[in-house]
């Protein structure tokens, strides 16, 4: 796969200045742009159906543990859903399918999840528009089985997403006094240590981590949170954490031959081929450098990326991105579309990245195709 594909020229010098912008009469101004929704409904799948199938209450009303099944098209590749409660992210909470078919899957309700519609995250990280109906709750108490339930917000964490890791815990009975150790499962390290010395009982507390430790950012692999109750050892509740994620959600190429980085003509990212109008996502959180047009480019945006000194562009947006020069940004956030704008022949997103200290300040552009890859992969 090839395409006309020309970025921003490349200038001379460490510290030389980005390329001017050459903005367009239909361009709407950076700054008045409006930062997107958490996701984008953007995935084939359609819910059009919720329904209790074990462990219900009355009424079909579910509580953490219970079975529904969501129903509707495309199922084969629901991986996830997510159970967004209120509006907002707070209360977010994914769980991953436990069997799926064509046009349905079952799912537990997890520890956390709040009233509210769901959505179905397909195997590309593309959302479903959300279900009109909304999952309702059993208020009725039922005889725990274990003295403290445990759970986690999501089966994967990506730093400096929005939600930071969080491990929910709900004690039974009477007051308890809580540990947990956060560890990585590779090596055993134990990374992060809270104490609660006494947790009331039937009421839900949470413990966060923001994918640190001693100021640096962790490497991606399987963690779990090790939790004792009364110095009495719990099962452990783990989950993956990334430190970026595939920008692209929904189906994609990867570009070969002048669409690669390099080659004659100094290509200095990888053109990614995709459905016009497909969400793009920040890929790493961070501050954005620059969001504008260029008459290679197109609309584009750059991101100096938290915590690492490296910097992310994207371009050929179809809009202008979706945040303004300055403007915060967290991994996974939607910053705009797949187009073809500036000096491109098809539809796709050229992804530039660039080394410490960053684009156009010193650093220099490198090949992100093993790169993305690896976050393909993940």
């Amino acid at each position: 796969m090839v395409a006309a594909c020309l970025v921003a020229p490349a200038v001379a010098g460490a510290q030389a200045q980005a390329p001017t912008p050459t903005p367009v009469a239909t361009a709407t101004p950076a700054a008045t742009a409006t930062p997107a929704p958490v996701f984008a409904a953007s995935s084939a799948v359609k819910v059009t159906r919720l329904a209790c199938v074990a462990r219900c209450g009355a009424g079909g009303t579910v509580r953490a543990g219970t079975t529904i099944r969501v129903s509707g098209s495309s199922f084969s590749q629901a991986d996830e859903v997510l159970f967004m409660g209120a509006p907002g992210t707070a209360d977010d909470v994914v769980a991953q399918t436990a069997v799926r078919r064509k046009t349905s899957a079952d799912v537990q309700v997890p520890l956390g999840a709040a009233p509210g519609p769901v959505s179905v995250v397909d195997s590309l990280g593309a959302f479903s528009v959300p279900s009109v109906a909304p999952v309702l709750f059993d208020a009725t108490p039922v005889a725990p089985p274990a003295p403290v339930e445990l759970g986690v917000n999501a089966p994967r964490f990506v730093y400096d997403a929005e939600q930071p890791a969080t491990l929910t815990y709900l004690v039974h009975g009477a007051a308890a006094a809580l540990a947990v150790d956060l560890v990585r499962v590779e090596d055993g390290v134990a990374i992060a240590h809270w104490d609660v010395p006494s947790v009331a009982p039937e009421v839900a507390g949470k413990i966060t981590w923001d994918g640190l430790a001693a100021k640096k950012v962790q490497r991606t692999g399987r963690y779990e949170f090790r939790t004792t109750v009364n110095g009495v050892a719990q099962p452990p509740v783990g989950f993956d954490f990334v430190r970026d994620q595939f920008p692209i959600l929904g189906k994609y190429t990867f570009g070969t031959g002048v669409a690669g980085f390099g080659g004659a003509r100094n290509h200095q990212g990888e053109d990614t081929f995709a459905e016009c109008g497909t969400p793009l996502v920040a890929a790493h959180g961070g501050t954005v450098k620059y969001a504008g047009y260029h008459f290679r480019a197109g609309n584009y945006i750059v991101i100096d990326n938290e915590g690492t000194g490296t910097d992310y562009a994207y371009m050929h947006l179809r809009d202008p991105a979706l945040f303004p020069t300055g403007a915060r940004v967290r991994s996974g956030q939607l910053i705009g579309f797949v187009g073809d704008t500036g000096d491109a022949s098809a539809c796709h997103l050229h992804f530039e990245y660039w080394t410490a200290p960053g684009w156009y300040t010193g650093g220099k552009p490198i090949d992100p195709l093993p790169f993305l890859k690896t976050l393909a992969a993940q």
